[in-house]
């Protein structure tokens, strides 16, 4: 959908710091209930007994769900608009954190199911939300939103396995825990909601006419593939790393600091990047350093891992650096906030759906291998694809 005529603002003063909370508060739930799983998913598998095939699904699950889910959002955003989409997110994601930590297996699946409904459709609405309220601070909001998500994501992996040791619940306190920040984000949408409900007679709805289909789009495909290669080394690195760890003796507790590192450090990259990536004249370069960071760090990983932090560290800046730069592709490749919701449902369709490989191969690859050499390897040639698409994506143009 384009807009033709939008001249009336949709979120008055009085909103804009309230939804702003609730957009950060949304952000801190899209990625710590999922990343709070690696630490911890060998105390899973052995408390159900799950074969390596059905862990590596475990851990796949959410990004299917991201991405199966992804093109429905903007569905969605017709017909109850963007805030009600998003309370509906925050719903699913506070439900999916209690039944997965407390209702035994059934409920372990069918809770990570739920998670990953909810963060699919948060996903996709967040950048054309962001697009369409704060426009001259785009970017700036984004990374906000990106390192936002970061820093919960390494908060995540890094207490995860210390609270499991707290008491005899282990693993259910480490993801059950994160019902608590999906309780505050509710609550505040609820009055983002509330609010926006009040202004609603005041605000002139915008005339929109129809586009064409961003699936038809060579941008919008670069873009996708971007987000669907830096998406299958981040998840891959986050879920299978403690394993990789502790094969050259470092311990869980250890692994997952190491995670909490290499997760802090993109929150560096996501707002140092925010900073200054729209006073380029297109992002080609950028996405080329970001993609190369990656490869450096994986390439670390395979040949020196006795300094496994290091290489981390160099991951992390290129993982922190490419989420926001994909992000900021939503909005800078689309004209206005509706066809950023498109662009945003495609990338994020795309992006996880072929991202989800990467956690579910490594696990199948690794039980027939039962070496790491293999999985690194993949994972450096997958970068160096990233970069190529990359160059694409970074290109001045529009879907």
């Amino acid at each position: 959908m384009s807009v033709m005529s939008d001249k009336t603002p949709h979120v008055k003063k009085s909103l804009y710091s309230l939804t702003f909370i609730g957009i950060l508060l949304i952000a801190s739930n899209l990625r710590a209930p999922i990343t709070a799983l690696g630490p911890v998913i060998h105390e899973i598998a052995a408390s159900f007994n799950l074969s390596g095939v059905y862990t590596g699904l475990l851990n796949a699950l959410p990004l299917l769900i991201f991405g199966l889910a992804s093109p429905f959002a903007p569905l969605l955003t017709r017909r109850i608009g963007l805030e009600k989409s998003l309370l509906t997110a925050i719903v699913l994601i506070t439900a999916g954190c209690l039944t997965r930590s407390s209702l035994g297996g059934m409920g372990l699946w069918t809770g990570t199911f739920i998670i990953g409904l909810g963060i699919a459709v948060a996903n996709v609405l967040i950048v054309p939300l962001i697009k369409r309220d704060y426009p001259g601070h785009t970017a700036r909001c984004i990374g906000l939103y990106a390192a936002t998500m970061a820093l919960t994501a390494a908060l995540s992996s890094g207490i995860a396995f210390p609270l499991s040791a707290l008491s005899s619940a282990t693993w259910r306190v480490s993801l059950g825990i994160w019902v608590i920040p999906a309780a505050f984000a509710l609550i505040i949408w609820m009055k983002v909601c509330a609010r926006t409900d009040k202004e609603a007679d005041l605000t002139t709805k915008p005339v929109v006419r129809s586009i064409s289909s961003v699936w038809k789009s060579g941008v919008a495909w670069q873009v996708s593939m971007f987000m669907a290669l830096q998406t299958m080394v981040f998840y891959t690195l986050i879920d299978w790393y403690p394993s990789m760890a502790n094969e050259h003796g470092v311990s869980s507790s250890a692994a997952g600091f190491h995670l909490f590192i290499y997760q802090a450090v993109a929150v560096v990259a996501n707002l140092s990047t925010a900073l200054f990536i729209t006073r380029l004249k297109d992002q080609r370069l950028l996405g080329l350093v970001c993609s190369l960071f990656i490869t450096s760090g994986v390439a670390g990983l395979l040949i020196m891992p006795g300094i496994s932090v290091l290489w981390l560290i160099l991951a992390g800046i290129g993982a922190g650096m490419s989420m926001v730069t994909c992000l900021t592709l939503f909005g800078l490749r689309a004209r206005e906030h509706h066809q950023a919701g498109q662009l945003s449902g495609k990338a994020q369709c795309i992006g996880y759906l072929i991202g989800a490989l990467g956690p579910c191969l490594a696990g199948i690859l690794h039980g027939h291998t039962h070496t790491w050499s293999s999985i690194l390897l993949c994972l450096i040639l997958i970068s160096l694809v990233q970069a190529y698409f990359s160059w694409q994506a970074g290109r001045n143009r529009f879907v």
